[in-house]
């Protein structure tokens, strides 16, 4: 067994593999689909990494991403410590999604996350996220910290806290934070383990409540997250800022988030868009006029 250096990625090779493949090939014997439907509907993987697992061929690893080993082991009633494997399975108790939280502990300490202004979408507001074990609650928590200067001149401070849920295949984080009845939503891809001197880097998107026209309006935007953060502040809000054109980083984050928005998301809007106009995105207006109200998002 090998687990690939950036824990996305596990090896099975030599007895373990043909352990793998015996037990799988027995789960396999109980039911009457085709191999096709055995996959998609038992496993929930493609037929073609079935016909991987399968193959009798002990001289070559075994080598499949993380969210699918946990996918079979899952759906097949495995138990990957058979296979010389540390990794756990999603437990049915659990409403965080049964993840275990040491595993993921490399995603905890302080970090930026950025996204652009709901108001303009020019600037970039930077802001903090906290992101720490749990103990009581036996998951990884977060603290989201807001304060900088709005597109319409307002210097706003937000404070969201809440508990991080996982979903199965172990490649999604969701981020709920609630204040009265409102419901505000962060999603973010899991990333792979930086080195020693690489920061970690996530991406994702967020949806809150807005009131660009004076009535409530679903909001939509995409983050960029990059940490830890070395500064040793006290006082979080000196860590948040609205950065603007012509500022130190604005082009590279907004790089950064332009990515985000084409690659690590999908944005129907845009796809939409661009359907309609196949210039390149840096070339086409931005739409953003959303002006969210206080205390669930500010701009």
């Amino acid at each position: 067994m090998r687990l690939g250096a950036h824990r996305l990625l596990i090896s099975l090779e030599g007895y373990h593999r043909e352990r793998f493949r015996k037990d799988l090939h027995n789960h396999r014997e109980m039911f009457s689909l085709n191999d096709a439907d055995y996959a998609s509907q038992i496993l929930k993987v493609s037929l073609n990494t079935l016909k991987r697992c399968l193959e009798p061929n002990n001289k070559t690893a075994l080598a499949l991403k993380r969210s699918t080993f946990i996918n079979v082991f899952a759906n097949a009633d495995m138990d990957p410590k058979r296979y010389g494997l540390a990794a756990s399975l999603p437990t049915k108790v659990s409403q965080f999604g049964g993840y275990q939280k040491k595993e993921y502990q490399f995603l905890c300490g302080r970090h930026s996350i950025f996204r652009r202004s709901f108001l303009t979408a020019q600037n970039i507001n930077s802001c903090v996220l906290e992101i720490d074990i749990n103990e009581t609650k036996e998951c990884l928590s977060f603290h989201e910290v807001q304060h900088y200067v709005s597109d319409s001149g307002v210097r706003d401070e937000q404070h969201y806290r809440g508990d991080i849920y996982m979903n199965r295949e172990r490649s999604i984080l969701s981020l709920p934070a609630y204040f009265e009845g409102q419901v505000r939503l962060t999603l973010i891809h899991i990333p792979q383990v930086p080195g020693k001197k690489e920061p970690l880097k996530m991406r994702g998107a967020v949806l809150t409540f807005g009131v660009p026209k004076g009535f409530w309006q679903p909001t939509a935007g995409c983050v960029f997250i990059e940490g830890p953060i070395a500064a040793k502040h006290g006082n979080l809000r000196d860590l948040s800022a609205t950065i603007r054109p012509g500022d130190d980083r604005y082009d590279e984050l907004s790089a950064e988030l332009a990515h985000t928005e084409e690659y690590a998301t999908i944005i129907t809007p845009l796809i939409w868009h661009k359907s309609r106009y196949p210039a390149p995105l840096s070339m086409q207006p931005r739409a953003g006029n959303a002006h969210p109200r206080r205390r669930i998002e500010p701009t």
